[in-house]
């Protein structure tokens, strides 16, 4: 269709475009996302001006409407490079509208009015048109680079849970994860298999990020002064860490904290201190096994062999002095007499030879009795 009142009216308007683009670039300053310099003014500008030439090039005829203009493509992968969000570019899409309906409003007047009521549709079938195109490209990079960010992100997790990761490579982990690679950070080990869909969620909530291997799930983020993630994540079985001296110690903290974790099976939040006396057993077991009655006696005949009663009652007892550091409390704790736990403690000394109020032999006592105690 070739009407001259409706060239004209896009003529008038082409003609306005430095007010045009004036009132544009007035409303977008007054947008998050746009008005602290994010895009370059020179950028928007320059945009602003394509933009509209492209609208006015489609309402000139019904043809230039099956024009295949790479503006808008560019244009969305460009802003979601920028780091703008979706809800500020589709706002700025619609000031592209209000202002251009002013526009042609201001050029319709007095006396092309008529023409524009008639060629309202074509203004919103081009509008829509291009809001479209550029809405499709802005959430296609955007996509493109969550997947990019992604697959950064799991390549760096999985360097940095190797053990193998140098200095450079620490720093450049930090980066992709924006951590701090002299940071201190707290760390849990936590049994992937009680992981819900909803727990993984929280993970980014609680500014943490979490790596995953054959049986642990690792959660670990800059330690915090007032609260921890077992604070924040309370009752979870798994070992736990709560200061990690630079990102470069995250491999081992992590290594230690699945041992805390599967030495201690459904225990919350298990920590060093805590478990110590299971980790030593363990990392003696070869070295001492056989010669266990050099430290005990006859407390435990053999290793693995399971006690009775009155034994595991004797483990059970020294456990609870040796945690409590007193007699009394320790009956408390188990609900007996003051004077049993004395006899106990007697008992424990006439078959291992070990006093436990003594600090070297109450150390071998908490360590070599562990495996007593689980029975």
């Amino acid at each position: 269709m070739n009407d001259p009142l409706w060239h004209e009216l896009l003529e008038r308007v082409r003609q306005d475009t430095p007010q045009l683009l004036n009132d544009f670039i007035a409303e977008l300053a007054q947008l998050e996302g746009y008005a602290h310099g994010r895009v370059p003014v020179s950028d928007l500008t320059g945009t602003a001006e394509q933009v509209f030439d492209l609208f006015l090039r489609r309402l000139y005829t019904a043809e230039h409407m099956a024009d295949e203009s790479s503006l808008p493509d560019a244009l969305g992968r460009r802003r979601a490079r920028q780091g703008l969000r979706v809800d500020q570019f589709t706002e700025a899409v619609r000031i592209n509208f209000r202002v251009l309906w002013r526009a042609l409003h201001r050029a319709a007047q007095p006396d092309l009015t008529g023409v524009l009521m008639d060629y309202g549709e074509r203004v919103l079938d081009v509008v829509e048109r291009y809001a479209t195109e550029v809405q499709r490209s802005f959430l296609n990079e955007t996509g493109e680079m969550a997947r990019s960010r992604r697959t950064a992100r799991e390549r760096a997790l999985t360097k940095l849970f190797s053990g193998h990761a140098d200095d450079d490579d620490v720093s450049a982990i930090a980066t992709v994860l924006g951590m701090r690679d002299d940071g201190e950070f707290e760390l849990m080990a936590i049994p992937t298999n009680v992981i819900t869909d909803g727990l993984e969620q929280s993970f980014s909530t609680l500014e943490a990020h979490s790596y995953e291997d054959e049986q642990m799930t690792y959660v670990f983020r800059h330690r915090r002064t007032l609260i921890s993630l077992v604070d924040e994540l309370p009752e979870l079985a798994g070992g736990y860490i709560s200061k990690v001296d630079g990102l470069s110690q995250v491999s081992r903290a992590a290594a230690l904290a699945k041992h805390l974790g599967e030495l201690h099976p459904g225990r919350p939040a298990v920590n060093l201190k805590e478990g110590f006396a299971a980790i030593a057993r363990t990392a003696m077991e070869t070295l001492i096994s056989g010669f266990e009655h050099e430290l005990l006696g006859d407390f435990v005949s053999s290793v693995g062999e399971k006690p009775n009663e009155r034994l595991k009652r004797l483990a059970t007892t020294i456990a609870a002095y040796l945690e409590n550091g007193s007699v009394q409390e320790a009956a408390d704790s188990l609900y007996v007499h003051r004077n049993t736990v004395f006899k106990r403690l007697q008992s424990f000394h006439d078959i291992t030879g070990l006093d436990v109020t003594i600090p070297r032999d109450a150390a071998i006592a908490l360590i070599l009795t562990q495996d007593t105690q689980q029975y």
